[in-house]
């Protein structure tokens, strides 16, 4: 997967910003990896939707099959194909085989396929700790690149030469986000163990900084590798927030090509499967404070005043009504002269346009297997407070 294939927070919105007609298909391919008959009926499909618009569909969809055409590649084993099509953008990419099929047109791309599809992209990275060199690695889940740590020490050798340790850092440090079970970690009880622990873990320390400068911004996790005394060092002086509590244990220079991805994907696999994997574990002690709601009609509300800042949902979960932005009113129905929307859509749209997060995921990770749940920056103001 390029930089180009992968959607990020910032990519979603663009997306989302993008004057229409807009058009998202899947093709999920036949059993041989052929998408051809799929991708002429989607056509067809679309042909039949914009003119219903009274749209110039020809423009569009040449550009689609033209674009198709020229991207090949067995479907079967590399995943579905994403195509999304606008008069100011085309884009052919590979997406995770988990991504449903879809073809449709609309004033606005599919927020669902968008959302699908980013979570169907790993994108993750690893951080090989070594006293000889540490890396640290960009990985989607098909490859991975090394990220430079600039003006950062990367071997034990070099960090004990440019600088001292800091004498009081045993002292003063704190557990990082993810700190794991390892915490009073010792080299040995003589001044040259006591040495070499202090100048280590100002090693980690100065690590640490080069790795938050280097994934400033990111939300993505990371994943320590090696030794089980020398992870326990670095999670004590972590401050990056999204290092997993779980670590790949091994040397990582005695490890075979490959193998540290692998067990990086093992790992990034065992936290999907988690229930409340993706939500904090005191949820339900928010609910009730402003801060967080599982009610679909809060939600809507909070997100369209740009209070909601992540919103997880059900796959397939849906919830059709009305909002009157005016009156910030929900209404809960089916009948088609009243113009129905998916309200979750709406909220997802919400949340992102406001620079919040979301989240498709299933119904194990949902707290207390609720359809949708959302944090708030900030709770609702009060009457008084309104009208004050």
């Amino acid at each position: 997967m390029n930089a180009e294939d992968r959607l990020t927070s910032e990519t979603v919105r663009e997306l989302i910003d993008t004057p229409g007609p807009c058009i998202t298909i899947v093709l999920g391919g036949s059993e041989n990896g052929d998408t051809g008959t799929e991708l002429k009926n989607a056509l067809s499909r679309i042909r039949r939707e914009l003119e219903a618009r009274k749209m110039d569909a020809e423009p569009l969809l040449a550009r689609i099959s033209s674009a198709a055409a020229d991207f090949r590649g067995e479907t079967k084993s590399k995943g579905n194909v994403a195509i999304l099509c606008a008069p100011s953008l085309i884009r052919v990419f590979r997406a995770d085989r988990s991504v449903p099929a879809i073809a449709v047109a609309g004033d606005h791309f599919d927020i669902r396929a968008l959302l699908e599809i980013r979570s169907g992209q790993k994108h993750f990275y690893i951080l090989a700790l070594s006293q000889n060199r540490t890396r640290l690695l960009e990985c989607t889940e098909n490859n991975s690149r090394e990220v430079e740590l600039a003006g950062t020490p990367v071997s034990f050798a070099e960090a004990r030469h440019t600088r001292q340790p800091d004498h009081d850092l045993d002292n003063r440090v704190t557990a990082g986000p993810s700190m794991g079970s390892g915490t009073g970690v010792m080299f040995g009880t003589s001044s040259d163990a006591d040495d070499k622990y202090e100048f280590l873990l100002d090693f980690f320390a100065q690590l640490d900084k080069g790795v938050c400068i280097a994934l400033r911004g990111s939300s993505e996790p990371l994943i320590v590798a090696g030794v089980e005394k020398e992870i326990a060092l670095y999670q004590r002086v972590n401050t990056y927030p999204h290092l997993m509590g779980r670590a790949i244990h091994g040397a990582p220079d005695g490890l075979e090509g490959g193998e540290l991805h692998r067990r990086a994907l093992a790992l990034l696999s065992q936290r999907e499967a988690e229930p409340g994997a993706e939500t904090p574990e005191d949820f339900d002690k928010r609910v009730g404070t402003g801060h967080a709601s599982t009610h679909i009609q809060d939600i809507v509300a909070a997100a369209w005043e740009g209070r909601v800042s992540h919103l997880y949902f059900q796959r397939g979960s849906t919830y059709t009504g009305t909002f009157d932005p005016v009156r910030m009113r929900v209404k809960h129905t089916d009948d088609p002269l009243a113009s129905p929307i998916d309200l979750i859509n709406s909220a997802a749209e919400q949340t992102l346009i406001h620079g919040g997060e979301v989240k498709i995921l299933p119904a194990s990770a949902m707290p207390n297997g609720v359809p949708v749940c959302a944090l708030m920056r900030y709770p609702a103001a009060t009457p008084a407070e309104t009208a004050a």
